[in-house]
């Protein structure tokens, strides 16, 4: 049991590296549809593509790279039915809102992350700049957008690109959503692409007095979980190990990564498995803890990365075996990660 356990462990521990963002293998996306690909500046030229004969960004030391293309655009449309359309002209793919409303392309990074510099590219059938504005926008605080930062492209014809860099880096806020945007009106001006080179912190544990926050045999959490069931459950608030009444909202904070745990299956029934999760995944590759036999009881530990989005401190518990496999499950955490 013991070495199974340090197997487990290291296997979390590798887990959580890759799915957190920027500590991983995950590669970034490529931008879509264009030719060519970006000399090595220090950028990783299979990350980044844009339109051929397009210069290069500067690359800033020890920053990762998230590159953007028209398939990450959308229209900020205040017209109903203003889609995204794209063109090619001379190799290169741009895209422009069908009813001129400007183009938008979220930055889907992660609250705590730096950005350093933004490289933006665009494309013009006649002379002309591009002026690029990075905004940003709060749900709680009304949907609207504040511009932070910006960068006008030298006039030309063609690609067009200019820079935004930040001396002493952008900090980007928790509960705040990050987009370029870009005022597109008409089809001779269009969105190509982004480069955008970013740091992220410095993860560290923050251990806790053990709370639960879940339990199968309290009515309102939904009761056993079935093979094939996954449940997808909440880890941010403590609750009353008898009751299942919420003790201590957000026990663990917005902007959290990940967590350690310890989770509980108990009145197991066929042979099987539990698998925690990040999010709302449900494909599960590992086990975090397994049983043999009926009506057993066993814990184990492990780390796991948290959701982002609308799946914020939330993980989802699948279980697995033998094609009936079932049972009821406790999780407890004992710390966070920020």
């Amino acid at each position: 049991m013991r070495s199974r356990f340090r197997l487990f462990s290291v296997v979390a521990l590798a887990l959580l590296l890759l799915a957190l963002p920027g500590l991983g293998l995950a590669a970034n996306p490529p931008l879509a549809s264009h030719a060519g690909a970006l000399p090595s500046t220090g950028v990783d030229p299979q990350a980044v593509v844009v339109c051929a004969g397009s210069t290069a960004p500067t690359s800033v030391p020890g920053a990762s790279v998230l590159s953007l293309g028209t398939a990450d655009a959308f229209a900020y449309s205040t017209t109903a039915g203003s889609t995204i359309v794209s063109a090619t002209v001379s190799g290169c793919t741009y895209s422009y809102s069908s009813t001129g409303d400007p183009v938008l392309a979220p930055i889907n990074l992660p609250a705590g992350a730096t950005i350093w510099q933004i490289d933006v590219y665009g494309y013009l059938t006649g002379t002309g700049t591009q002026v690029w504005a990075l905004t940003s926008e709060n749900p709680a605080g009304g949907d609207s957008l504040s511009s932070v930062g910006g960068a006008t492209s030298p006039s030309g014809t063609g690609v067009t690109h200019a820079t935004m860099t930040f001396a002493t880096g952008l900090t980007l806020a928790v509960g705040s959503h990050w987009m370029l945007d870009l005022p597109v009106t008409s089809s001779s001006v269009g969105y190509v692409g982004a480069v955008v080179q970013y740091t992220l912190p410095t993860v560290s544990l923050v251990p806790i007095t053990p709370v639960r926050v879940f339990d199968s045999r309290i009515t309102r959490f939904g009761g056993r979980i079935l093979q094939a069931s996954p449940r997808t459950i909440n880890v941010k608030d403590a609750i009353n190990v008898l009751t299942g009444v919420v003790t201590t909202s957000n026990a663990i904070p917005q902007g959290a990564r990940a967590v350690s745990f310890t989770v509980t299956v108990t009145n197991t029934g066929n042979p099987g498995f539990v698998a925690v999760l990040p999010g709302t995944n449900t494909t599960a590759t590992v086990s975090t803890i397994n049983w043999t036999v009926s009506k057993a009881t066993i814990a184990a530990g492990g780390i796991i990365a948290l959701g982002t989005g609308t799946a914020e401190r939330q993980v989802t518990l699948v279980v697995g075996g033998g094609g009936t496999a079932s049972t009821d499950v406790i999780v407890d955490i004992t710390g966070y990660y920020q």
